[in-house]
């Protein structure tokens, strides 16, 4: 186990310094900010697509589905020419109606037969 969450972190962390020089090379300077705002898209992506918050469950095809949703919907919003701070305010109600689907399905399905 030690061992594959060792390669886990090594495989991590090389993406993220790839992520970030090729992130410097297309703003043309080396910004520790530059990636501020896209941490949030990214698990609202994969809690839209099933993975629960507190682990155990979840998956690369759930997480996918979540990130066409998101994408969708951002889309959609843009299309439509809706305020940012709507399309802020109707992503974050999507995350939450997720989040409470996610964690009904799951008391229904541990629930206990008396």
């Amino acid at each position: 186990v030690n061992a594959y969450k060792v390669g886990a972190f090594a495989i991590c962390g090389c993406l993220t310094g790839l992520a970030g020089i090729l992130t410097a090379a297309q703003i043309g300077v080396g910004n520790p900010l530059a990636g501020e705002g896209l941490l949030f898209p990214g698990i609202a992506a994969c809690v839209i697509g099933g993975t629960l918050l507190s682990g155990g469950r979840g998956g690369v095809l759930h997480s996918l589905v979540g990130v066409l949703v998101l994408v969708t919907l951002r889309n959609g919003l843009v299309q439509t020419g809706a305020n940012p701070l709507l399309q802020k305010a109707i992503e974050g109600v999507v995350i939450v109606v997720a989040v409470a689907a996610s964690t009904w399905h799951l008391r229904r399905k541990t629930r206990v037969v008396k």
